[in-house]
């Protein structure tokens, strides 16, 4: 998954913010169970006050990931 990030981290550069969270980290332990993320991956689109506009689980497209960010620069 993380060339598909990575590449669409670059063409959304400055317009949509990207985040990767370790979810073996205990640290992210609070966040994870805040936005009830129970595995991984996980792709969680939020709008700019921070709500949850949209969940993918497990692997994903560029494709389908790409929509979901586009569909965040239109919020």
């Amino acid at each position: 998954m993380a060339p598909i990030v990575n590449g669409l981290e670059a063409e959304f550069a400055g317009a949509v913010a990207v985040v990767r969270l370790d979810a073996d980290d205990p640290a992210n332990a609070g966040l994870l169970q805040a936005y009830e993320v129970r595995g991984h991956p996980a792709f969680l689109m939020l709008d700019a006050p921070g709500r949850v506009v949209d969940r993918y689980f497990g692997p994903q497209t560029a494709e389908t990931l790409r929509a979901a960010m586009q569909a965040l620069q239109g919020n």
